[in-house]
C-alpha cells in the first residue's frame, strides 16, 4: 500500500496474529521486516524477511523465472541476447523498444512478444521515491570525454557534469560510441542544426564497425545498461534511434576527444 506493506484484518474471529497478538477491529496494520505473522493458528508462524517494494518484472508465459528490471533497463529475452529493451522513459512510463527502434508503451499486465516468446509486464503501483533520483543526470546534460590511444585499440570514457565525474572505463563498445561521437562532432563543425546533427545510417555504421546487426544490438543494450548503472537518468537515450529511416546517433552533443 503506497510505500509500505500492510496486514489487512477483515475482522474474522479466526483472524491473523501480529507478533503473537490478534489485532482488534477491521483495519490495516503496517508491517515491516522482522514481524511475525500467523493466520488462524498461532502456532504456525511466518516471519517477514524482506519488506522491499515489489519489483518491476517481466513474466515469461511459456514458463521460467520472472525477469527483474534493474537500473530501469532490461534486455529481452536476456541481457546476453537482447532482441528488445524495456526501459523507463523520461515521462515515467515503461516502454519496450524493439531492435528496429519501434517503441511500445507498457502498462501493468500488458502482453507482448519478443523472439517468438510471449511475456507479461508487471509494474506494481508503488508510491515510494526512486532511490538516488535526485542525483541522476540525463545524457543531454552530460559532457562525454573520450580518451583514445593512438592505435585506437583502447578507448576510455568519462562522463562529466559540473564537478561530478563518472569514470565509465575502457569497454569494447566504447569504440561504437566513439564512432557516433565523431559523426556528431563533424556535423557540428559543418554547422548542421542540432536536431539533425550526428545521425548515422545503420547500414553505414555496420560497415564502418565491421560488425553484424545482432552484435550492434548487444552493444546498444550494454551501453545503456552501463550508463543506467552509473546513475545516468534517461540512459536509454545515450543512443537515440530513428526507426523509420534506420538511423542512430549519440545522445549528447557535448563531446571531447583526447589522444592518449
Amino acid at each position: 500500500a503506497g510505500a509500505r506493506w500492510v496486514l489487512k484484518n477483515p475482522g474474522s474471529r479466526n483472524g491473523p496474529f501480529l507478533n503473537g497478538v490478534r489485532p482488534q477491529g477491521a483495519r490495516n496494520y503496517n508491517v515491516s521486516r522482522g514481524v511475525e505473522l500467523a493466520f488462524g493458528r498461532s502456532t504456525e508462524v511466518w516471519r517477514l524477511l524482506d519488506d522491499d517494494p515489489p519489483p518491476v518484472m517481466v513474466i515469461p508465459l511459456q514458463g521460467g523465472e520472472p525477469l527483474i528490471v534493474k537500473d530501469d533497463v532490461l534486455g529481452l529475452p536476456s541481457s546476453q541476447e537482447p532482441l528488445a529493451s524495456i526501459f523507463r522513459d523520461v515521462d515515467g512510463r515503461w516502454k519496450l523498444e524493439a531492435a528496429d527502434g519501434d517503441v511500445l508503451t507498457l502498462d501493468h499486465h500488458k502482453l507482448f512478444e519478443v523472439g517468438g516468446r510471449t511475456f507479461r509486464f508487471a509494474c506494481p503501483d508503488v508510491l515510494g521515491i526512486t532511490a538516488g533520483a535526485d542525483s541522476r543526470v540525463a545524457p543531454k546534460t552530460v559532457s562525454l570525454v573520450f580518451r583514445v590511444c593512438r592505435d585506437e585499440q583502447h578507448v576510455e570514457l568519462t562522463a562529466v557534469r559540473g564537478e561530478r565525474v563518472i569514470d565509465l572505463g575502457s569497454r569494447s563498445h566504447n569504440y561504437f560510441l566513439l564512432t557516433l561521437a565523431r559523426a556528431r562532432l563533424e556535423d557540428q563543425r559543418n554547422g548542421v542544426p542540432d536536431a539533425a546533427c550526428g545521425w548515422v545510417y545503420l547500414e553505414d555504421l555496420l560497415k564502418a564497425l565491421r560488425t553484424l546487426a545482432t552484435q550492434l544490438n548487444i552493444d546498444v543494450f550494454r551501453i545503456r545498461q552501463q550508463f543506467a548503472k552509473a546513475g545516468l537518468q534517461d540512459a536509454i537515450n545515450i543512443i537515440e534511434r530513428r526507426p523509420r529511416s534506420k538511423q542512430v546517433r549519440i545522445g549528447s552533443g557535448r563531446l571531447e576527444m583526447q589522444i592518449a
